[in-house]
């Protein structure tokens, strides 16, 4: 009995532990403020002052005044696939930086071969009409590109895109392809800025487009490359090509009345022209979405909140009535099988076993009573008792 009382406890700290009450934590306030950091001056290129004016885009702070030591803890701005910004803090862990600033290598540095004679060198083991060339990178203009907190567009970024997912998605890093944008938020399409280059000059292209477009798949092509394209609906201003991304917030009305609809995202290089231009030659395919629909409440809706009947109250209830009847189920069946001694059902068994006796037919005829004689009811033997007295 004493293992049973003990199982019960068990089981009922169980269920209080996954179904119990908890009581209602109120989250603190966050703190938000839409004001702007105050601009700053610089002085750039040796003696050009330059007013700074910091700008506040998704929650991620482009040209902010840098500290006066630099600070390998930094944070710094990462991208996920929808072009989302998420902040980067890093730590030193064991003597190691992790999470560190992201390492950009020579993507963006400049080859430049440099030819020494042996009058140049003069070194001992060359032969004096010897010619030394040598590989370096030059470092790129980072007067503009230092102040921009988000991780830049480079080619080991890239994805694989396409029906089957076997093609590059150069230029672009993010976003990747078939993702949703929602209406109404803000996200980063970035791309590798070297990219873009002139095929005489091998010069990286200084200005670039942004284009969104709808693409409209051709019947009996779902799925496949071959898509018209009827319009471009956005298209920004000519950008700097060395800042590699462009915040872009999503409008109602690009939806033109659709719940979702399927865009490619394009960048033009100043080097083509508007009708050499084709938006899917290096697009990235993705989608458009109204997101979640807002309902009205009711009249009723509104009396029951009014009355505390919430939807967090319906939920509550929802998963609390379940719980209490099969605790009580419990309760029952652990209540029925420990008064198990004292029931008592043998009236209920017999009348059960009564209805399953058959009828056989009369005794005489059965074989093996054949022989056997039989009295009448008149021929029994009776007894006759003394009436009682009157009194």
């Amino acid at each position: 009995m004493g293992k049973f009382w003990l199982s019960l406890v068990v089981l009922l700290a169980g269920f209080s532990e996954v179904n119990g009450y908890r009581p209602n934590i109120r989250p603190k306030e966050k703190v938000t403020t839409s004001e702007q950091p105050d601009p700053w001056y610089r002085t750039i290129y040796g003696t050009k002052v330059e007013l700074v004016t910091p700008t506040v885009i998704a929650g991620v702070t482009f040209k902010a005044k840098p500290s006066p030591t630099p600070n390998p803890l930094e944070p710094w701005i990462t991208l996920n696939k929808l072009g989302e910004p998420k902040t980067v803090k890093p730590e030193i862990k064991n003597g190691i930086t992790k999470k560190g600033s992201p390492d950009y290598s020579t993507y963006f540095k400049v080859a430049s071969t440099t030819t020494l004679a042996y009058e140049d060198l003069k070194a001992h083991n060359m032969d004096p009409d010897e010619v030394y060339e040598e590989k370096v990178f030059i470092e790129e203009d980072k007067t503009y590109v230092s102040l921009n907190p988000v991780i830049r567009c480079t080619p080991d970024r890239y994805f694989n895109k396409g029906p089957s997912r076997d093609i590059s998605s150069e230029p672009f890093c993010t976003p990747q392809e078939d993702v949703q944008w929602k209406v109404g938020k803000t996200y980063f399409a970035s791309w590798y800025t070297h990219f873009f280059r002139d095929e005489h000059s091998d010069e990286v292209i200084d200005e670039v487009k942004v284009h969104l477009s709808y693409v409209k798949e051709r019947e009996g092509e779902k799925g496949f490359v071959k898509r018209d394209i009827p319009a471009t609906f956005f298209s920004s201003e000519w950008l700097r090509n060395d800042e590699g991304m462009l915040a872009i917030e999503v409008q109602p009305e690009w939806l033109q009345g659709a719940r979702t609809r399927k865009v490619v995202l394009s960048v033009q290089p100043k080097n083509v022209p508007d009708e050499e231009f084709h938006p899917l030659d290096h697009g990235i395919l993705l989608f458009i979405d109204a997101g979640s629909r807002v309902y009205k409440h009711t009249k009723e809706q509104l009396a029951l909140e009014e009355a505390g009947f919430t939807e967090r109250h319906w939920l509550f209830v929802a998963i609390t009535m379940p719980t209490v009847v099969v605790i009580a189920l419990i309760l029952m069946y652990f209540f029925l099988y420990a008064n198990n001694s004292y029931r008592d059902f043998s009236d209920i068994t017999r009348k059960a076993m009564s209805k399953k006796h058959r009828v056989i037919g009369k005794v005489s005829e059965i074989k093996k009573f054949k022989n056997l004689r039989n009295h009448k009811y008149s021929e029994l033997p009776s007894y006759q008792t003394k009436p009682d007295k009157q009194h």
